[in-house]
C-alpha cells in the first residue's frame, strides 16, 4: 500500500521475478488506478446529484491522488501514473473529448519537461509501453474470441432455467479471464525488448501467474485502504470519546487487518507455489544489445502492421529485420571471443573495475562496499552473459582480491600542519597494465611512478602539474563514477588543457583498455 519493502526477503523477491510478477511489489499505477476507481465510484453514489459535482469532485480525485503520491514518497512509478490521471480528471472536469493516446503524450510531455532524464529511466520506459500496448493490443486481442457468444448459443429455450444460468455464467466468467489474458499478453509484447535488455530473462509462466495475481493483489488494495480509512476514523473517534472507547473502536481495524494481512500471506504462497511447479519455465540469461533490442521492435512492429493491414510487404521486413538480427548475434558472438580487459564500470555513485582473463572475470570495488543485486544485474551480468563466464570473482575493497596492489604513501600524510591530509595511493600490476587509484589529494613530494592508467575516485584533488610530474604525462585519466558531475567539468578541461587523454564513465560509458600483454 505505502510502497515499503525493506523486510522483503531476497527469497520472495526472486520468486516475484521469477514469476513475472515484480510489478504488483511497487506502488504505480495500478494502486493508483484502483484508488480513482473507487473514489469516483464513491463520489458517485454519494453526491453524484450535487449542484457542481464535475468541478468539485475533480478537486476532491486531485487532492486524493496527490496525496497518496506524496504519501509513498512519490516515487517514480506512483508520479507517472498521478500526472496521467491528473489529466485524465481535468479532460472530464472541463468536458473535453479525451483519448488515452493523448493522454499518455501529455503525461510523458510533462514529466520529460520536468525530469528529462526520465527518458533513460527503466520504469519510464516500461510503464508506458505497457500502458500503450494495452489500450492499443488488448481489445484485439480480445476479439479474437467471442467466448460469451458462444456459451449464449448454446442455450435452448427447452433447457432448465438453471442450465440457461449456467451457460451464461460460464461464457461471462470465461470472458472475463480472457479479458486478463489478453491484457497479460498486450503488455508483455511491449516489454519484451526491454525486459531482455534490462533483466536478461523471460518468465514463461507470467500469463498463469498474473491471471490470479492481478485480482488477488487489486483486492488486497481496497482491502488495504478500507483498513487506513477505518484505522484514521478510529483515531479521529477516540479523540473524542471516553478512553474506554478505544478497545471497542479497533475491533473493526483489526479485524480487517487480519483479513488483509491472510490476503498478502495466500498471495506470496501462491507465487512461491509458481516458482516452484514452474521453475524451468523461465528463460535466463539472454543478452540483446540496444540495437538487438531496436530490431526486436521494429520486428513486432513490423508483424503487427502487417495483422492490421495484411499486406505482404510488411513481412518482407519482418524477414529483414529478423535477417539484420541474426547478423548481429553472429557478429557479437566473434567480437567477444576470449580478451582480457581492464575495465572501470559506470555504475551510478559507486567505484568498480572488472579483471577479465577470457572467460575468468573478478569484479573489485574499491570503495569497499559489496555492489547489490541489482547493480550486478543491470551493470555486470551483460559481460557474464556474453563470454560465457563461469564462478566469477567479487571482491569487497582490495584486501582479499587476487590482484596484487600496494600503497604508495604521500610523504606530507605525516605532517602535523595539514588539516586536510593526503590519501595513499594505490597501486596495481595487471598482465603488465600500470593501474593507480586516487580518492584524496597528493603532493608532488611523492615518489613518481610512470601508470598506465590513473582512476580517479570521489572527486580526488589533483592538479594536472602534479600528475604530470607524479605519473607521467601519457597516463590515461578516468573519472568513476563515484566523480559529481561539477568536479568532471572542471577537472576535465584543465587535464585536457595540458594535453592528457581523460575519460568520463558517467558520460561516455565503461573505460575499457586491454593490458600490454594481451596485445602482443
Amino acid at each position: 500500500m505505502l510502497g515499503i519493502k525493506d523486510d522483503v526477503d531476497v527469497a520472495t523477491k526472486q520468486a516475484y521475478t521469477a514469476t513475472g510478477t515484480t510489478h504488483i511489489m511497487a506502488v504505480s499505477g495500478l494502486q493508483v488506478g484502483l484508488l480513482f476507481a473507487a473514489m469516483s465510484w464513491l463520489l458517485g453514489v454519494l453526491f453524484g446529484r450535487v449542484r457542481g459535482f464535475r468541478i468539485w469532485s475533480a478537486l476532491v480525485g486531485l487532492a486524493v491522488i496527490w496525496s497518496y503520491a506524496f504519501l509513498t514518497g512519490l516515487s517514480a512509478s506512483v508520479l507517472r501514473a498521478t500526472v496521467m490521471f491528473t489529466f485524465v480528471i481535468l479532460g472530464k472536469a472541463t468536458g473535453r473529448q479525451d483519448m488515452i493516446f493523448n493522454t499518455l503524450g501529455v503525461a510523458a510531455f510533462a514529466l520529460l519537461v520536468f525530469n528529462p532524464f526520465l527518458v533513460a529511466d527503466v520504469g519510464f520506459q516500461l510503464s508506458f509501453l505497457a500502458v500503450l500496448s494495452i489500450v492499443y493490443l488488448q481489445p484485439r486481442i480480445v476479439r479474437w474470441f467471442d467466448l460469451e457468444g458462444y456459451f449464449y448459443a448454446r442455450r435452448r429455450p427447452w433447457q432448465p432455467q438453471a442450465v440457461q444460468w449456467g451457460w451464461r455464467g460460464s461464457g461471462w466468467f470465461l470472458t472475463l479471464v480472457w479479458q486478463a489474458t489478453a491484457l497479460s499478453l498486450a503488455a508483455q509484447m511491449a516489454t519484451f525488448g526491454l525486459g531482455l535488455f534490462y533483466f536478461h530473462q523471460f518468465p514463461l509462466s507470467f500469463l498463469f501467474s498474473n491471471l490470479v495475481a492481478v485480482p488477488i493483489s487489486s483486492g488486497a488494495v481496497y482491502v488495504g485502504l478500507a483498513l487506513l480509512g477505518l484505522k484514521g476514523l478510529a483515531a479521529a473517534l477516540s479523540a473524542v470519546l471516553p478512553a474506554g472507547a478505544e478497545g471497542w473502536l479497533d475491533l473493526l481495524p483489526r479485524f480487517v487487518a487480519w483479513v488483509f494481512e491472510g490476503m498478502v500471506w495466500a498471495f506470496n504462497e501462491f507465487i512461491f507455489w509458481v516458482s516452484r511447479v514452474m521453475s524451468g519455465w523461465v528463460i535466463r540469461e539472454i543478452h540483446v544489445t540496444a540495437l538487438q533490442t531496436v530490431l526486436l521492435f521494429g520486428l513486432i512492429g513490423a508483424l503487427l502492421a502487417w495483422a492490421n493491414t495484411r499486406r505482404l510487404g510488411w513481412l518482407r521486413w519482418s524477414a529483414g529485420l529478423l535477417l539484420v538480427y541474426a547478423g548481429t548475434r553472429i557478429a557479437e558472438a566473434r567480437a567477444v571471443a576470449p580478451t582480457e580487459e581492464f575495465i572501470v564500470y559506470s555504475i551510478p555513485r559507486r567505484s568498480a573495475v572488472g579483471f577479465w582473463r577470457g572467460a575468468a572475470a573478478e569484479f573489485v570495488t574499491p570503495d569497499s562496499l559489496a555492489l547489490t543485486e541489482t547493480e550486478r544485474t543491470y551493470r555486470l551480468l551483460p559481460g557474464l552473459i556474453q563470454r560465457q563466464a563461469k564462478h566469477p570473482r567479487y571482491s569487497v575493497g582490495w584486501r582479499g582480491s587476487a590482484i596484487p596492489v600496494r600503497r604508495l604513501a604521500d610523504p606530507d600524510s605525516a605532517s602535523d600542519r595539514l588539516f586536510l591530509k593526503p590519501g595513499p595511493v594505490v597501486l596495481a600490476q595487471w598482465r603488465g597494465l600500470r593501474i593507480g587509484f586516487v580518492s584524496n589529494s597528493i603532493s608532488t613530494a611523492i615518489r613518481p611512478t610512470p601508470l598506465d592508467v590513473l582512476v580517479l575516485r570521489r572527486n580526488a584533488r589533483l592538479r594536472p602539474e602534479t600528475v604530470a610530474a607524479v605519473f607521467g604525462p601519457q597516463v590515461r585519466v578516468v573519472f568513476d563514477s563515484s566523480c559529481k558531475i561539477w568536479y568532471v567539468a572542471r577537472q576535465d578541461s584543465s587535464l585536457r588543457a595540458h594535453g592528457f587523454r581523460t575519460w568520463d564513465v558517467t558520460a561516455q560509458g565503461a573505460f575499457r583498455c586491454r593490458p600490454p600483454l594481451a596485445r602482443q
